[in-house]
Formats: structure tokens, C-alpha cells, sequence
């Protein structure tokens, strides 16, 4: 149900053209960020943990498959409802989003914190699961609180100054945090690569955490000038810390041993290449074209959300989805087939879920509606076009994933058809 978000949030683009880019503050961006970063990623994210977590942790989620069932439709609705809110600015709705949303990401925090309470191993993925779980909690919290603001402004509750905080939570914390977790156990399992560093990662993400939460204290100060001395402070070792996993990342790819040509590490390339031309984009227009950036405030607040959304986030994503999805349907229908002798042959090859040329014309449309999407900010007649091969790549998404489980559920049925092995001891 992801790409259909992603659907959404592309025909917003076609609607309504430039005006989409008049402020962060218009209905329309609003709702657009929000299809992107909880429809589309938010969803995949959750999703990709319950199959994640039990490959690498060999645990499964409590209660995993009545979860599922749960969660899943309550994003579905209050994705929905949110988006729906800010464009109509109808009260019940946001109340329908705030409950939906906030029994969701409960459900699945209460059952990864019982979870992570019973891993007593100090491997790496455990470790970056408990800081995630901190990370997901403190973004979720903030976003809920702006939605009550957003819901009863007759409160008055000041919200205008926790909004960069909620995104910068969201995006380098959540977002960046789960690409390091996820890419220290895909990238070296799928692209033959020398394997993460334990002590870098755990460095790394505990000085990412610290340095949020002395920009989210510092952003609160009263005192002008010890703002400003620390928030500079805060930007440098922020910045420092990224670059450092960006490069970091960049090196273990370019000395992986399967030197075979893969579309899809194309993915993880630009989305670390993306990061880095946003911190780029940051410090340049911040202190080098200070001017400029008074000037163009509104095209340099969407480009850089372009830079860590459209560009990190969902760069790593669909990436990520173009090898996790085989391989996932790969294991379910080998391990079923392990049941019922005679039938590997229906196991198909990974290549078949997903061909090649499928994640090549993926990744086509993708960096294409991404350089778009960014043009389009300074050339405002670009929007619609930007917008219509925006929504090539999340329908040709779409198509992909339904193709690879209507693979599944057909090869399922023809397994289930031979006789089951009964296992005498």
C-alpha cells in the first residue's frame, strides 16, 4: 500500500502546480510531506521491521501477525485523515488521525520494547534497535503534539518553534538511524562487503542522539547569544557525524568483492550522495550566501526537504525494497518447500521477483523525478512534469511489489499442492 501514498502525494503535484511551493505552511505541503513520510515511509519502515527484526534477531515481534493486521490499516486511516485534515481543515479529522496514529505506533512500540527486553546479546542490531526505539518514540511524541495544536488552536499551544525539531528528529534520527541499521546487515549480506564497524556504529548513532537532544534544549533557550554559540556548535558536530557515515558507507561499497554491475546499489549511492549535497547546500547558503538565503527562504526550506527526503530517505528505501522483497519471498518459499519434497523447483530465482531491468527503469524514474522535483522549486513551470514522472516512479513501485506477491501467492498455492513431509523422530 506504500506506493499508493506516493500516488497521492504525486497527484497532489499535479493539482495543484506551483502553488504548492508558496510556503511550508500551505495545506498542500503539508499534506504532501505527510503522504511521503508516513504513508510511504513511516509505512515501509514498520513493515520492513516485522520481517527484519526476526532475520536478524531470530525473534519475532510479540503477538507479530495480529499486529500487523492492526497497525497496518490504523496508518492507512490516519495517513488519511491527516492529510485530508490539513487540506480541508476539518477538527474531526485530525482527532481521527490522532487517535489512529497514536494506537498504531503504540501497538508496535509496546511490542519492539518487549522485545528488545528480552535480547540480552549486545550485537549490533540489538543495540541500534534500543536507540531507535528511543529516536521513534521522541519523533512520534513531538509530531502528536503538533497535531493537537493543529487540531484545537483555541488551546493556543505554541507549536510553530518544535516543528523543525519534529522533522529534524524524524529525518536524522529516525530516518538516518534506521538506513545505518538496515545497511550494516543488507549491504554486506547482498554486495559481498566488508562488514560495519561495531564501535564506529555505536559511536556514531549515541553522538547522533546526544547532539538532538542538545539542539532540541538549546532551541528552547531564552538566552540569544548562548543560542547561537551552541546551535553553530550543534550544526558543526551534526554535520561532521554525517559525513563521517556517509563516507564511511561510500568506502565499504566501493570495496565490496562482487564486482558484478547492481542497478540497485545505485540507490544507496545517491541517497548518501544526497545527504552530503544537503549538509553541502546547508552550510552554503547558511554562512556563504547568507543574503541569498533571505531572499530565496522559501526555495531553500524545500530544497533541502527535497535534498533528505525525496532524495536520502526514499532513495535508500526503494533501494533497499529492490533486494529485501525477493529475498524475503525467496526465503518464505524455500522454507515452505523444505515441507513438501518435490516442489524446489517452484522456488523461483531472485532475479525472477525483481528482474534487473525492472530496478533499472526504477532507479531511472527515480533520480529523473528527483532532479525534477528540485528544478521545478526555481522553475515553477517544471512542477506538473516533475509531478507526472513522480508518479511513473511510484506506480512503476507499485506495479513491481504487486507483481512479485501475486509471484508469491501463485507459487504458494502450486507448493501446498504437494504432499506435506511428516517429521518422525
Amino acid at each position: 500500500t506504500a506506493p499508493l501514498f506516493g500516488v497521492l502525494a504525486a497527484l497532489l503535484f499535479l493539482y495543484h502546480g506551483p502553488d504548492i511551493w508558496l510556503s511550508r505552511w500551505n495545506a498542500s505541503s503539508l499534506a504532501l510531506t505527510h503522504l511521503l513520510t508516513i504513508g510511504f515511509m513511516l509505512m515501509i519502515m514498520i513493515g520492513a521491521l516485522f520481517q527484519f527484526i526476526p532475520v536478524m534477531t531470530g525473534q519475532f515481534l510479540p503477538g507479530q501477525k495480529k499486529l500487523a493486521a492492526v497497525i497496518h490499516p490504523l496508518l492507512i486511516l490516519g495517513t488519511l485523515a491527516l492529510c485530508s485534515a490539513f487540506l480541508s481543515a476539518a477538527g474531526f479529522l485530525y482527532w481521527l488521525a490522532f487517535i489512529s496514529l497514536s494506537i498504531a505506533v503504540t501497538l508496535f512500540a509496546l511490542s519492539l520494547i518487549v522485545l528488545l527486553a528480552s535480547i540480552f546479546d549486545n550485537r549490533l542490531i540489538a543495540f541500534l534497535l534500543r536507540v531507535l526505539f528511543i529516536v521513534l518514540l521522541v519523533t512520534i511524541g513531538l509530531g502528536l503534539y503538533l497535531l493537537l495544536a493543529y487540531a484545537y488552536p483555541e488551546l493556543g499551544m505554541a507549536f510553530r518553534q518544535y516543528t523543525d525539531i519534529h522533522a529534524l528528529w524524524g529525518l536524522v534520527g529516525w530516518v538516518v538511524l534506521l538506513i545505518m541499521a538496515v545497511s550494516s546487515q543488507v549491504i554486506p549480506m547482498f554486495y559481498v562487503t566488508p562488514q560495519f564497524s561495531v564501535r564506529y556504529l555505536k559511536l556514531l548513532s549515541l553522538s547522533i542522539i546526544i547532539t538532538l537532544m542538545l539542539f532540541s534544549l538549546v532551541n528552547g533557550s531564552a538566552d540569544i547569544y548562548a543560542k547561537e554559540l551552541f546551535t553553530h556548535l550543534i550544526e558543526i558536530s551534526l554535520s561532521l557525524e554525517l559525513i563521517f557515515f556517509t563516507f564511511y558507507t561510500l568506502s565499504l561499497i566501493n570495496q565490496r568483492k562482487r564486482k558484478i554491475s547492481d542497478v540497485t546499489i545505485n540507490f544507496f549511492r545517491l541517497s548518501l550522495i544526497s545527504l552530503s549535497m544537503g549538509i553541502a547546500f546547508w552550510w552554503i547558503f547558511s554562512y556563504l550566501m547568507a543574503d541569498w538565503k533571505l531572499h530565496y527562504s522559501i526555495q531553500f526550506e524545500f530544497t533541502l526537504a527535497i535534498f533528505l527526503i525525496y532524495g536520502l530517505a526514499l532513495s535508500a528505501i526503494i533501494g533497499m525494497l529492490q533486494k529485501i522483497v525477493p529475498f524475503i519471498i525467496y526465503l518464505h518459499l524455500k522454507n515452505l518447500s523444505f515441507k513438501h519434497p518435490g516442489s524446489i523447483a517452484l522456488v523461483p530465482n531472485m532475479k525472477k521477483i525483481i528482474s534487473t531491468r525492472s530496478s533499472q527503469v526504477q532507479f531511472i524514474l527515480h533520480l529523473l523525478s528527483f532532479v525534477l522535483l528540485i528544478t521545478s522549486i526555481y522553475f515553477p513551470f517544471l512542477v506538473r512534469f516533475a509531478g507526472l514522472i513522480m508518479l511513473g516512479n511510484f506506480i512503476w513501485l507499485g506495479m513491481t511489489l504487486w507483481q512479485g506477491f501475486i509471484l508469491y501467492k501463485k507459487n504458494q498455492s502450486q507448493i501446498l499442492t504437494f504432499p506435506e513431509m511428516k517429521m518422525t523422530f
